[in-house]
Parts: structure tokens; C-alpha cells; sequence
């Protein structure tokens, strides 16, 4: 089976490279993959059959020509897997949105549509092993305060439990992306995700897995 998956930026693409080695197994033996990345997450546009700006690189302002480009070029064995934070927006609102514009294609593609609540930063702190085998210097204390998969600010909570001096540290450089990204080099590839508790990641990777299921299923 292929998958086309799209992502807001590096960080997601960094993450997801190893985390579907584990998940899919090595490229090619059979699986397939390619991702997309983009340049944040953007909103999606206000008529979704209008060409996209091609100065907004966001994922979701490109995202109606995209599934419409997908629902006439993807073979049958294929799906697109979109990945987004949910940040602090409504996930059902988002999700039913997501599935309202997918239902407009026609064709329409086979589309897998994911969030990690609240950021992609949840996933991390759903496997501590894997993260303390990748930052053993964590302070606990921060991690163990941690609701899973609440909305808290958790990549601010993941620099408090990581980075010396913590969030406030962090702002004073500028962007979080360097270390969201070193964040995601060093704890994606440690990740067990069958143990990982994060509710996002499960449901993740449960989608990707039925997918692969229905292929075997159809073959």
C-alpha cells in the first residue's frame, strides 16, 4: 500500500520518519510513503473550490485542491494520511469540517484525517521511557503534572521539563521550532507505540493500521 501523507512542517516530517519505519515497516517491504511538508497549519480557505494562493504554503488553505488532485490521480491501493495539531480549536468542529470537505471531491480519495491533541509534543510525553531514555536530565516533577492529551500548552511544558530555564528560557530565543524539531530527531525513534499511551498517537496509529487491514482485505 502508498501513503501520501501531509504535515504542517519539519517537525511533523522529522517525527514521522522513524515512527512509520516502526509502524509500516521498512520502505518498500511493501509499504510506501511519501511526506509532504508545509509551512504551518494555516486555516482552510473560504471557497474551498477556488485555486489556492501560491504565496500561502500553509497546509490547510491548500488542502481542497489537493484532495480534489488526490481524488483523481491516487491509485486504489493508496491513502492520504493528514496530520494536524489541534492546538486549541474544537476537535470535533475540525474533524467534521475535515470529512465535509473530503465528502465534496469528486472522486473523492481515501483520506485519513488525524489529530494530536494538543500538539504534536503530546506524543512525546505519552511514552515517558522513550523520552527519558532521550533527555534522562528531565525533571520529573514537570512531567508528572502532565495531563495526557490535555490542552495546556505542552510543547511550554515540554521546555519546562527540558530545557534550563525552562519555557521562559525558550521565548527569549525567538522560535520553538529548532528544539520541536530536536525534540522530535531524538524521542520519535525511541517510541514503543504500542505502550505509548498518548490517546492521539493510539488513534493515529489504529487508523493507519485499518487502513492496511481493508487493503489486505480488498487484495
Amino acid at each position: 500500500m502508498h501513503f501520501e501523507f501531509l504535515v504542517e512542517g519539519q517537525t511533523e516530517r522529522t517525527a514521522l520518519e522513524p515512527i512509520l519505519a516502526t509502524l509500516l515497516g521498512r520502505y518498500g517491504e511493501p509499504h510506501t510513503w511519501r511526506i509532504h511538508k508545509h509551512q504551518g497549519r494555516g486555516t482552510l480557505p473560504g471557497d474551498a473550490a477556488a485555486p489556492p494562493n501560491i504565496q500561502d504554503r500553509t497546509l490547510l488553505h491548500n488542502l481542497p485542491s489537493r484532495l480534489r488532485a488526490y481524488g483523481h490521480a491516487l491509485k486504489a491501493d493508496a491513502a492520504v494520511v493528514v496530520l494536524l495539531d489541534a492546538d486549541d480549536t474544537d476537535c470535533i468542529a475540525l474533524k467534521q469540517s475535515l470529512l465535509d470537505l473530503c465528502a465534496a471531491c469528486h472522486p473523492r480519495p481515501r483520506v485519513l484525517f488525524r489529530l494530536a491533541v494538543e500538539e504534536l509534543e503530546a506524543w512525546w510525553l505519552g511514552d515517558r521511557e522513550a523520552l527519558l531514555r532521550a533527555y534522562p536530565e528531565a525533571v520529573q516533577a514537570v512531567l508528572d503534572a502532565y495531563v495526557q492529551d490535555s490542552v495546556c500548552g505542552t510543547w511550554e511544558l515540554m521546555a519546562d521539563a527540558l530545557v534550563r530555564g525552562g519555557r521562559a528560557a525558550l521565548q527569549k530565543r525567538g522560535s520553538a521550532l529548532p528544539i520541536k524539531r530536536e525534540w522530535a530527531r531524538d524521542i520519535a525513534p525511541q517510541l514503543d507505540p504500542s505502550k505509548n499511551v498518548s490517546p492521539s498517537f493510539q488513534a493515529f496509529r489504529t487508523g493507519l493500521l485499518r487502513l492496511l487491514s481493508e487493503e489486505s482485505r480488498r487484495a
